[in-house]
């Protein structure tokens, strides 16, 4: 299966964000994922910039819904 560019995209970002240790908790003890390494850590963020990619297009209208 290919990527597309913006799949890659996230992709990328999510393990740069994981590398410089930028997460939406903490510390890793608040994180409710019961075992947590990079590619945990990798899919949420990978996850959570969808998430504000999806509401931003929402807001400006440019998403089908």
């Amino acid at each position: 299966m290919t990527e597309t560019v913006e799949s890659r995209a996230v992709t990328i970002a999510a393990r740069v964000m994981q590398a410089a240790g930028l997460c939406l908790y903490e510390s890793p003890e608040e994180c409710r994922r019961p075992y947590v390494d990079a590619s945990v850590c990798d899919g949420c963020i990978r996850a959570w910039l969808l998430d504000k990619a999806r509401e931003a297009l929402e807001r400006e209208g440019l998403q089908d819904a």
